[in-house]
């Protein structure tokens, strides 16, 4: 694990995001990624697939991971030159590579929970929108509830990153 690795390890495992006042649910959108994520190694963007729109991190890798079989959608969180953690989208090709097409340059550290096509797809099908799927609030974070349990129904295996994380050294 390296510097920028740490960094952003720390600060998944320091976050103060509530677990609901009204709704109580299972673990956080931190704890989410620190149980079913991996790490992802930052590699520029391929010549051949196209820089998407600013601050639209879900729609771009959503759209690529749709539109390119061999890519897989990741969400989960990043930093830029080892900063604080933002929560993120991004695709992999496989080989534990993060592909960033909405930042300008590759982000410092990359740590997500690859997601399986069909179900980002039937996700925005029925929201009628490109939504984030650990923070889904309008539906009272499936994820971070019962249905994170559940990984067979939204996880996908091909799309690991190179290493699993892990809060032991």
């Amino acid at each position: 694990m390296n510097e920028h690795e740490r960094n952003l390890l720390s600060q998944l495992l320091r976050s103060g995001q509530s677990r609901g006042l009204n709704r109580p649910i299972t673990r956080t959108g931190c704890e989410f990624v620190i149980e079913y994520g991996w790490w992802y190694t930052p590699t520029a963007i391929p010549c051949h697939l196209s820089p998407g729109n600013r601050r639209e991190c879900f729609k771009n890798a959503f759209d690529l991971a749709f539109e390119n079989a061999d890519l897989t959608y990741v969400e989960g969180y990043a930093t830029l030159d080892g900063g604080l953690r933002i929560h993120h989208a991004w695709v992999t090709d496989g080989q534990g590579n993060a592909i960033d097409n909405t930042w300008p340059r590759a982000g410092a550290a990359y740590a997500g929970v690859p997601f399986d096509t069909k179900y980002v797809n039937l996700n925005h099908v029925k929201n009628e929108a490109v939504i984030c799927l650990i923070d889904d609030y309008l539906h009272d974070w499936p994820l971070l509830r019962d249905l994170g349990d559940h990984p067979g129904v939204w996880l996908e295996a091909a799309g690991k990153g190179r290493k699993k994380i892990s809060t032991t050294s």
